[in-house]
């Protein structure tokens, strides 16, 4: 088997990309990774790619660059490193002249006449005047750039098997440097308004459909010079506009303006279309379009391509091989913002916490948030602001994590378990009905997976208790799982159907604060019981207070936590939220190809969605009737874990932990349907980062699995 391995390896034939750090380098290696011996050279960017030999070399050096080839002896090579700046290639000329040049001119000497050498050169060579420009059109660039790289396709022509192609890129970058779809997106996000030039043309290509020109080049062994680009041209304006139409933000954000009217270091050509007949020809096909680019583009954001490519790149990020059941999804634009917040003058509670709970109002539409450092806190908080107390009871699910009923604890009352819904495993409002007694002092709702409770239900319960027993019964969401969910339109968290709502920010949740939580809710007087109990139940409000000695003074009124979130986690949560959207949209998908794929397999359930409910899945939860498979749940996740697939049980029935049995000693038989579900239960890998072929990786293993014991 090794040999064979090392024999199929060698037959393959040598790629050798330089500048594999950059935009289109590290593109072109993850596209061409699994078809040639890929080799990769940086010069200040570690990364590091599995399948592909990555070296370190100083380019600028003619010694280093013959040693590097003359040791790898590539069949092919594919020049991308350059200096693109070209506003600093205009004041930093020497060192353009060098890498753009001279480096290039290293390559072509160092390779065997045997050897194809693709150069990637720039639509600004071109005077830019002329409405569409050809290979033939005057070559006159406008700045140092276009000189430097005109001069570079020179050096790389006195190769004879050499294929210059004249583009103009976009794409997702694994750096901190953006392309210029990733900047427009970046600043559209933040809701920043974007100056696109109304009079600067240009024929953009996405660099993974770029990645198949040049592969068809390669196959086809062209040669020359060929203009490579959309087929169409469209201005910088427009293509603004097309990229916040694709991604639905505003385009009323995106600002049509000359750029005669921006101050630019270096001169820029406004016409740079270019005509790309000659590559259509010699290669018998259609140019992509800008838009067909831009779909591929939008295509690969949801699929999560951006995040793949720093995390399979980037040297230090490493990955277990194995598929884990949730994971947090964290982008350059989450790491600036904490880094920002780390230069400011505020680390703990500062301005981003104030900022955080406004956007958690705007997102749920509830009147206050209060933001805390764990979900768990947040009910603890929750249950303190309510009141609860020793004597009290609390109905809640026994299908959860252990702190929907620890809480009610921390308050020296009991929780007591309602069964569950055999459909949305979620709190039966039936069994609720019948656990409610003059004691019940609140009901805490679980949002299992995502789903929301049946809330009218569960309220219109609770009214009547509250009828016949004379008091108030807090209903508390715990809607740690569903953020970005809704109940009839609404969004969970708005409190429609509660007195308060409350959220988790743990990594594997919709967003992460790396730690965190929050409580949401519509009542003033419950909001100011909320900030009182997360910081030591200490105030400064002067009407709240007894007396007033200064400024200086505090009071403390009741026995309050350190509860407080900070503003690194605050930031954090801010940047995330803004992704929302998307990583509810890709949870869907994955979602919606689970169930397309495992639907119809036998002794399988896939998860049951109400009518009413609009799901933002937190797990995707398969009921499994392990009986007649023969399997144990253990021996099922086992093999799951052998094939890469990690797999987990949510959750434990709380009545089944050791604690709750030596304090309550409740009887599992009380819980028919609780029961069952956690004999079946198994969480498969949900998460918005996940990728197509780790999506399908877990699905063949579910198929293989229930196939072999079937």
């Amino acid at each position: 088997m090794e040999i064979s391995l090392s024999n199929d390896i060698r037959m393959k034939k040598k790629l050798l990309i330089t500048g594999i750090s950059g935009l289109l380098g590290s593109n072109l290696a993850l596209f061409f990774k699994d078809r040639f011996q890929v080799y990769g050279i940086y010069s200040s960017n570690p990364v590091e790619l599995e399948g592909v030999t990555i070296h370190c070399c100083n380019l600028t050096s003619e010694d280093c660059t013959q040693k590097i080839f003359s040791d790898i002896d590539p069949d092919i090579v594919i020049h991308c490193a350059s200096r693109t700046n070209v506003d600093l290639c205009e004041l930093n000329k020497e060192d353009t002249y060098n890498v753009n040049v001279n480096l290039t001119q290293y390559v072509q000497q160092s390779i065997s006449n045997d050897t194809k050498l693709i150069y990637i050169s720039s639509d600004s060579v071109y005077k830019g005047e002329s409405q569409l420009s050809a290979e033939n059109s005057q070559v006159s660039p406008q700045n140092y750039y276009g000189q430097t790289k005109l001069e570079g396709e020179s050096k790389a022509l006195n190769h004879p098997k050499s294929l210059v192609l004249r583009t103009n890129i976009f794409g997702w970058n694994i750096q901190n440097k953006k392309s210029l779809g990733e900047w427009i997106l970046g600043e559209l996000r933040d809701q920043k308004r974007v100056n696109g030039f109304s009079d600067v043309y240009f024929s953009t290509i996405y660099t993974f459909e770029l990645a198949k020109i040049i592969d068809l080049a390669i196959r086809k062994d062209l040669n020359g010079v060929y203009n490579c680009g959309a087929t169409n041209s469209c201005t910088k304006y427009q293509f603004a506009s097309l990229l916040a139409s694709k991604f639905g933000y505003r385009t009323s954000l995106v600002n049509s303006m000359s750029i005669d009217k921006f101050s630019f270091q270096a001169k820029r050509g406004k016409k740079l279309s270019l005509n790309v007949k000659k590559i259509e020809e010699a290669l018998s096909l259609k140019m992509p379009t800008i838009e067909h680019s831009l779909e591929c583009f939008y295509r690969d954001y949801h699929s999560a391509l951006p995040e793949h490519l720093k995390t399979v790149f980037l040297s230090d990020r490493r990955r277990t091989g194995s598929i884990p059941y949730g994971r947090q999804w964290i982008d350059n634009a989450d790491i600036e913002a904490v880094s920002e917040v780390l230069k400011s003058d505020w680390i703990t509670q500062g301005p981003k916490v104030n900022e955080f709970e406004e956007a958690l109002c705007r997102h749920t539409t509830a009147n206050h948030a209060v933001a805390v450092n764990s979900g768990t806190s947040a009910l603890h908080v929750a249950c303190l602001a309510a009141g609860i107390k020793q004597g009290d009871e609390v109905v809640t699910s026994p299908i959860t994590f252990v702190a929907s009923a620890n809480c009610v604890l921390y308050c020296g009352a009991v929780p007591v378990f309602a069964d569950v819904d055999p459909e949305t495993y979620n709190l039966d409002p039936k069994e609720l009905e019948r656990k409610i007694t003059k004691r019940t002092k609140a009901v805490i709702p679980v949002h299992l997976a995502g789903q929301s409770c049946d809330m009218q239900a569960i309220k219109k319960v609770v009214e009547s208790a509250e009828d016949r027993f004379g008091h108030k019964i807090w209903i508390i969401e715990d809607a740690s799982h569903a953020l970005g969910s809704k109940y009839f339109g609404y969004e969970v968290g708005s409190c429609v159907f509660s007195d308060m709502s409350v959220l988790s920010f743990h990594p594997v949740k919709h967003i992460t604060t790396g730690e965190g939580g929050a409580v949401l809710t519509n009542q003033e007087k419950m909001d100011e019981r909320l900030r009182l109990f997360r910081s030591h139940g200490i105030t400064k409000d002067l009407s709240k207070m007894h007396q007033n000695l200064g400024n200086w003074y505090y009071e403390q009124h009741e026995l309050g936590y350190n509860y407080r979130i900070t503003d690194i986690q605050s930031v954090l949560g801010l940047s995330q939220i803004k992704r929302l959207a998307l990583f509810k949209d890709r949870r869907r998908n994955i979602v919606n190809r689970y169930n397309e794929a495992l639907r119809n397999l036998q002794h399988i359930k896939i998860p049951y969605e109400s009518q009413e409910c609009d799901s933002n899945f937190h797990l995707y939860v398969l009921l499994v009737d392990f009986g007649p498979l023969g399997l144990s749940k253990n021996d099922f996740m086992a093999r799951l874990k052998e094939m890469g697939v990690l797999s987990q049980v949510h959750y434990i029935p709380v009545y089944r932990q050791p604690y709750y049995k030596s304090r309550f000693n409740l009887d599992s038989k009380a819980f028919p349907a609780a029961e069952l579900y956690f004999q079946q239960c198994v969480s498969l890998p949900l998460f918005p980062a996940m990728m197509e072929h780790e999506e399908e990786i877990v699905i063949e293993s579910i198929k293989k699995l229930i196939n072999e014991q079937t």
